[in-house]
């Protein structure tokens, strides 16, 4: 069908927009049943996220390369990429007419980068509620979301957590009562 919508888009406005229209409401079904079939996976589980986000990119003709690697990651840094993973593949969905996306896991010993890049259309980046709950999510670990990018450039997300910290240590004060 996006094949479709290409072959038509110079000819046939009215009718690719249909099959484009067409192309999206698929995406969006099968990101629904893909979340579905995963529900039985643990809750925030990034290789999860990125087997759905990997199934409905398909379904849109969008290629998805990815690294992740196999970092450990703390649960709650987990959950919070997961979410964040899960909204930038909606976003590319809806709005960046991609043809490619590139999600790539980085880390040192201070911090956790989930990079996702696309080649859509990029522009500009309004902060809806998926952007912002995302932001809200890793400011509660610490961390913080940037976005890069420009019309005709794609879009840059790089979402970064402080790896989890050991608890502060107890310092007691010591008093002779005597």
């Amino acid at each position: 069908e996006s094949e479709l919508a290409g072959k038509l888009i110079g000819s046939q406005p009215d009718a690719a927009r249909a099959q484009i229209a067409e192309v999206e409401q698929v995406a969006r079904q099968a990101l629904r049943e893909v979340r579905e079939a995963v529900s039985g996976f643990r809750s925030g589980d990034l290789n999860a996220e990125l087997a759905a986000a990997r199934l409905v990119l398909a379904g849109a003709d969008i290629e998805l390369v990815h690294d992740i690697g196999d970092t450990p990651i703390p649960p709650p840094q987990e959950a919070a990429l997961a979410l964040g993973l899960r909204e930038a593949v909606t976003n590319v969905l809806r709005h960046a007419g991609a043809s490619r996306v590139q999600v790539r896991l980085t880390a040192d010993d201070d911090a956790l980068c989930l990079h996702i890049s696309d080649d859509g259309r990029g522009g500009d980046h309004v902060h809806g509620n998926g952007l912002r709950g995302m932001h809200e999510r890793l400011a509660a670990l610490g961390g913080g979301l940037e976005i890069a990018g420009g019309h005709g450039r794609g879009t840059h997300l790089r979402l970064k957590l402080p790896r989890a910290s050991q608890p502060p240590a107890i310092k007691y004060r010591y008093r002779n009562l005597g």
